[in-house]
């Protein structure tokens, strides 16, 4: 039997993971010395795109940026786990309609 699964939890877990993968990614950038910005880690951290302006700003506009960029990541993880969750909840509602009939 399936457990029921429920939007709330869906979408808080969705929210923990826009907060910890793009941390995750920036750590293992800054671990490996790598250049952040192949096509994976822009999919899994959008908000990245605020990070990277060429201009001099000081280190306050640099925290602010990061917490936007985050807040972004959050939101746009939330609205994708929001969306997964309905055409998944409505298929599995179709398979169970079948099943009966």
């Amino acid at each position: 039997m399936v457990k029921r699964v429920s939007l709330r939890r869906v979408v808080a877990v969705a929210a923990a993971l826009g907060v910890l993968v793009p941390i995750a990614l920036l750590v293992r950038t800054l671990l490996l010395g790598r250049l952040f910005g192949s096509t994976l880690e822009l999919l899994l951290y959008p908000g990245s795109i605020f990070l990277f302006d060429e201009s001099r700003h000081s280190s306050l506009y640099g925290f602010t940026t990061f917490g936007l960029s985050l807040m972004a990541t959050v939101a746009l993880y939330a609205f994708a786990a929001t969306i997964l969750f309905g055409i998944l909840r409505g298929i599995v509602g179709a398979w169970r309609f079948v099943r009966r009939r």
